[in-house]
Parts: structure tokens; sequence; C-alpha cells
């Protein structure tokens, strides 16, 4: 059974053209980071490197409210080809400018169009492969976007030494015109249905209110958000524990990051081979249980050997949990109302790492590297324990089946070719 699901995955002409082309986007936006980060660093010291982290996140927060309307209400080839062609023209801009004000404005232009992007590619891609096929397609696209990012962060640092900041970003620039041509080619289009439903008015609340009212994503989707406070907070104290506590160089810092990242990978990947909610329930509580145990492992590690081990069982937990949360949010949600449902929960994830920046920083300082990822890990720990009993009392939310208003003819059709 499982080689025809397989099959007819890559079945279709459209999802080879988007996912790679997603993927190495991504792998673009890693060497971009690189190259920006040395800039910045380099004038600025770390308030420099603050303001800029802080550029990346705070567009999607604010684009909240408009980004998944404009997905929804919208033809998604225009869409994808207007915020494709607006990061490029950003890319471009940021490769010929160097001052710190004007870096942090064009990071900014260039998260908007991504907080657009984002959310109408998710939405399209069940248009794509079908709605059964949604959980492999997100757990495949996350999983080389996971491996695409490894391998930009790899090269960032030798491309900038090579060609410089400006040829770093100049890639990717190229990764943005590349998906604006992408888009084109796509021939599978989502379309806005009209509806004279309340559901249909609305932006942030839209998105916050469908996923509120699902018995299931209610429970889940604030575990994702617990999950994004703990590990970008022991993100922030994570080169302090590799380094001061255990002594390692640069290199092993790397090395621990990228056993993190493989883990990611697998967890993505293995989450694509789930077919149902509950199977994807049940992963969203391992990844949050796991992410909290493998953290309390890093926290008692003596040595490297365990060390390494958590980071990679700390990865694998993550990806799994962001791929059945990414997965079940999708599945779960009306399509009229998917672009909002997604930009919702990207814009509120956004909004927990900004928070988990500055509780990171805190709780580190008040505890130490090393008491900072045993409480973390517990937090954590906990958060799948309750969760599971939420999940495990309201069974019913499991098997609830979501109604779906039928797509127009035109649009099966279309959907149907493209799948051919």
């Amino acid at each position: 059974m499982k080689q025809p699901l397989q099959s007819s995955l890559w079945s279709s002409p459209d999802l080879r053209l988007v996912l790679p082309a997603r993927a190495l986007s991504y792998a673009g936006d890693s060497i971009a980071l690189i190259a920006l980060m040395l800039r910045v660093s380099d004038t600025g010291g770390p308030a420099a490197t603050t303001a800029l982290l802080l550029a990346f996140a705070l567009p999607t927060v604010a684009m909240i409210p408009f980004a998944g309307k404009l997905v929804d209400s919208h033809d998604s080839r225009t869409v994808l080809v207007s915020a494709s062609l607006l990061q490029a023209a950003a890319g471009v801009c940021l490769a010929l400018v160097d001052g710190l004000a004007a870096t942090l404005a064009l990071v900014c232009v260039l998260q908007v169009g991504q907080a657009v992007a984002g959310p109408a590619w998710a939405a399209l891609i069940p248009r794509i492969v079908g709605e059964e096929l949604v959980g492999r397609a997100t757990g495949v696209s996350q999983a080389l976007t996971g491996v695409a990012m490894l391998a930009g962060s790899a090269a960032g640092g030798v491309l900038v030494a090579w060609k410089g900041e400006t040829g770093a970003l100049l890639v990717d620039a190229g990764t943005f015109a590349m998906l604006a041509v992408v888009a084109c080619l796509v021939k599978t289009r989502r379309r806005p249905v009209p509806s004279s439903g309340e559901v249909e008015r609305g932006g942030l609340s839209v998105g916050l209110r469908t996923l509120f009212a699902d018995d299931l994503l209610k429970i889940l989707v604030p575990a994702l958000w617990v999950f994004i406070l703990v590990g970008e907070a022991l993100n922030v104290v994570e080169v302090f524990l590799i380094r001061d506590e255990l002594g390692l160089g640069p290199d092993g810092y790397g090395a621990v990051l990228a056993a993190q990242g493989a883990g990611a990978v697998v967890g993505a990947w293995s989450c694509g081979r789930l077919t149902s909610d509950p199977g994807r329930a049940r992963a969203v509580l391992l990844g949050t249980g796991s992410l909290g145990l493998a953290a309390v492992v890093m926290g008692v590690a003596p040595g490297v050997v365990l060390l390494v081990l958590g980071a990679v069982v700390m990865g694998a937990g993550g990806g799994l949990l962001n791929a059945a949360t990414s997965t079940l949010v999708v599945t779960r949600s009306p399509e009229a109302v998917r672009g909002r449902v997604i930009a919702a929960l990207t814009g509120t994830a956004r909004a927990s790492s900004l928070l988990a920046l500055l509780l990171g920083g805190a709780v580190g300082s008040l505890l130490g590297p090393r008491l900072t990822f045993v409480a973390g890990g517990a937090a954590g720990a906990v958060t799948a324990m309750v969760a599971g009993v939420l999940v495990w009392c309201g069974q019913a939310a499991l098997t609830k089946s979501v109604p779906r208003e039928p797509l127009p003819r035109e649009v099966r059709a279309e959907s149907g070719s493209a799948r051919g």
C-alpha cells in the first residue's frame, strides 16, 4: 500500500516543481541569513544582531490579519508570483546596500512577502495532491526543507568568503525569482470560493476562531506554542552549554547543530508516513515529550556522546511535532479559510519565538545553561502529558468529520488534470 501512495505523490508534475523549488529557496534563505548576520555583527554588535532577528520575525506577526485574507480572496498564481517577485526585488536591493537601517527595512519587506507566500503555498498543496496525501506531502516538504537549510548553512560561510555578501544575497534573490517562475508554471490554482457564511469575513479572527473551534486543534496548537517557547528559549543558551559547560569549540558547536537538524529531517519524514488524525495527534504528543526528555538529557550530559544523542532526539521531536501539527491544521480546516488559518498559525508561532528570545535570556541568566535545559525539558514533558490527558478525555475529536465546502466543478477538473 505504501508504494502506490509514494508513486501517486510524485506523479503530480506540479508537486515535482513546487517541493524542490521551495526547498532550494530555503537553502538560499540560510545563505542570506549567514551573510546578513555577518554584516550586522561586524558593524553594529549584539544590538544590531538582535534588531536583525526582530526584523525577520515581526512582519510575520504584523501580517496575521492581512496575509491569510489575501491568500483566500485572490487567485493563488497572482498571490504567489507577486510575493515571490517582491522577495526577489528585496533580495537584490539587500545585495546592493550595506547600511544597517536599509538592511533592516529590506529584511522587513522580504518577510512581508514570506508572510503571504508561506500560507499561499501551504493552502495550494492540498489542491495539487488531494486531501488524502496532504500528510505525506507535508512530511516530504519539511524533510526536503530541512536538508536544504542544512546545506545552505554549510555553504553560506563558504560563499560569503568566496563571493562576499553581495554574491550570497544575489543567490537568495535568484531562488525567489525561480519561485516566481514555478508559480507561473504550476497548473493547479486555488481561487476564492464565494460564500455568504460568517466564516468568510475577517482575517486574524477567522484563523484563530477556526483553530479553536476544532476539538483537537485547540489542544495541540497550544502544545506547539509551548514547544516553540521552550525550543527557541533553549537556542539562546545552547551555545553556552556547548562551549562553556562542555568545552567544545566552534566545530563542535556546528556538529551539534547539524545533528539536531538531521534529527528534524528524520522526524518530518517519519510524519509523512502517518495517514490518520489519531496517528498525527500521537505524533504531536510524542514530539513534545521527546523534546522535553531530550532537553533534560542535554542539560545533564557529562560529555559529547550524550549531548549529541540528545540533540538528535530533540531535532526529531521538533520535526515530528511541526509536520504533524501542520498537517492536522490543513486537513481539519475548511478549504475556503485555509489561508487565514495557516497565517494565524504561522504568525502566532513567530510571536512565540519572539517571546522565547526574551524568556531564554532571562532564565539563562538566572539559572545558567544546564538548569535552563533541565527546566525547559521538564516544561515540555509536562505539556505533553497534559495535552495527552486532554486528548484522551476527548477521543471523539480524533474521528471528528470536518465539513468541507465542495469545490466548483472547474476547479475540480483543473486540479484533477494537474495531478494526472
